[in-house]
């Protein structure tokens, strides 16, 4: 198995998992959302699946912040070793309003980070890639927006998943967090845990060897070790503060080994966060060229303003 498909695999299934935990809700308008059920302690591993909009309607607006390490190795004659870390972060208004950040060092060294900000606020998304400009989303109407943000809010329900039903979390005392009371959970690995189900998908087989190789070693994933800590809100259960280091083998390939880390907290709440604020230097959505448009009008074909409107309403169609 080589580097590259192992790193590649590793990051799909981060995003992948935490994908598949807000998709569901992701289109739900937080403003209709009804008040949140009192929540259950006897399951608390819960509360790493409540998605943003399901925190502030406990907490009220808070931010939070999330690092995650990921380090894939090879042992014997060909030992090699990827290193990434993701940083995320998730700025969110009671109101529904949101910022969202997440960059990525793959471990390449200098020009090889990526990243992405999205914005929600006055009903309109603002996106910019790490390099870009910032631009106005006017389509997105703050569906892919909140799908971006569960992306990097959902990282500690990925890494639990990845563990899968063998991670133990038992109650350990209360804390304070924030001048809040928390109740404080320590996560471990059980003994003889089995491995976590396998991850969703398509039914069509995998279209080439590379995809194949991950797919492999995404089902091979055998955990070794788990250790951290969950501290939930006393008063709504919402996670305050969310730490694991866990260690996988890979069922076939002996020589391999998988670890993540990650550590994921609520930094700031209600008065102590600052509004949500549109980009000052946002520029207009321009995702369709130009180039075509202006040599058509160049040559007398297409004039200037013409179905500008109907332009207007296929963009507003897709």
């Amino acid at each position: 198995m080589r580097a590259l498909p192992l790193l590649l695999a590793v990051i799909v299934l981060a995003a992948a998992c935490a994908r598949g935990g807000g998709e569901a809700r992701e289109a739900a308008a937080p403003a209709a959302r009804a008040k949140p059920a009192a929540f259950d302690w006897d399951h608390p591993a819960q509360a790493t699946s409540l998605t943003a909009d399901d925190v502030a309607a406990r907490l009220g607006s808070f931010d939070w912040a999330a690092a995650v390490e990921w380090t894939v190795s090879r042992e014997g004659d060909d030992a090699r070793r990827v290193h990434v870390v993701e940083h995320h972060r998730v700025h969110q208004a009671a109101t529904g309003e949101f910022e969202t950040r997440a960059d990525l060092d793959p471990g390449l060294g200098a020009g090889s980070v990526s990243g992405k900000e999205v914005v929600w606020t006055g009903g309109m998304t603002y996106a910019h890639a790490r390099f870009a400009a910032w631009r106005e989303r006017p389509t997105d109407r703050g569906r892919d927006a909140r799908r971006f943000r569960e992306e990097s809010f959902l990282a500690p329900a990925a890494a639990a998943r990845l563990v899968g039903p063998g991670l133990e979390i038992k109650a350990a005392g209360e804390a304070t967090v924030l001048r809040r009371t928390a109740r404080r959970f320590v996560l471990s690995l059980a003994n003889g845990a089995p491995p976590a189900p396998p991850l969703p998908r398509p039914e069509a087989p995998a279209p080439d060897d590379d995809t194949k190789r991950r797919r492999a070693f995404l089902d091979g994933l055998r955990p070794q070790s788990a250790t951290g800590e969950l501290l939930l809100d006393a008063a709504t259960g919402a996670p305050l503060r969310f730490k694991l280091s866990a260690t996988f083998t890979v069922q076939g390939d002996p020589s391999a080994r998988t670890s993540v880390e990650v550590l994921a907290q609520v930094r700031a709440l209600g008065g102590e966060v600052a509004a949500v604020a549109a980009p000052r230097t946002a520029l207009p959505d321009e995702r369709k060229a130009t180039g075509v448009a202006n040599a058509l009008e160049a040559a007398g074909l297409k004039k200037r303003g013409e179905d500008k409107g109907a332009a207007e309403q296929d963009d507003e169609d897709q």
